[in-house]
């Protein structure tokens, strides 16, 4: 009989984290099929939309960064969106090379009328997490949201802009 060796703490930490990131491309499917493919949003402009409505005013930068976007996608569902009317352009006086973005009437209109595909797509899958489970998940996204945002790289590298 072989006694099984423990991975070390880095492996399992390692591990961890390709669970996430695993999860969070996962997420997409559900939240493609029940929220932006009925809604006729492309995924990113979901993204973005729901983004803008929860940060406010923002530009293409800010939430490419935000996101974890390419900036081109962004650029092209801030394009998007402007032209369903769903997002308009803010003045920038102090920055005229800064060209922020807010949601409009009628994009925060779409955004509360997406509620009941979102609620959905929530119920589904937190539907297997207790309410103490739910509660633990919410702490622990908080303080690994505060986590990420201090975030510095040690050397500042020029994106790879393929796919």
């Amino acid at each position: 009989m072989t006694k099984r060796v423990p991975k070390p703490k880095s492996h399992h930490e390692i591990d961890l984290l390709v669970a996430m990131l695993r999860f969070a491309s996962l997420i997409s499917r559900p939240m493609r099929d029940g929220v932006a493919d009925p809604a006729g949003f492309s995924p990113n402009e979901l993204r973005i939309l729901i983004a803008l409505s929860g940060e406010g005013e923002s530009a293409g930068h800010d939430l490419a960064e935000l996101m974890g976007m390419h900036a081109m996608n962004v650029s092209r569902s801030l394009a998007s969106l402007h032209s369903m009317g769903l997002v308009e352009p803010v003045k920038n006086t102090a920055n005229r090379r800064r060209k922020p973005y807010r949601v409009s009437a009628r994009g925060a209109a779409a955004h509360l009328a997406l509620e009941p595909r979102l609620a959905q797509v929530a119920r589904f899958l937190f539907g297997v997490l207790s309410p103490v489970e739910r509660r633990s998940l919410e702490r622990i996204l908080t303080k690994l949201d505060l986590q990420v945002l201090t975030w510095q790289p040690s050397e500042r590298l020029p994106h790879v802009p393929r796919a």
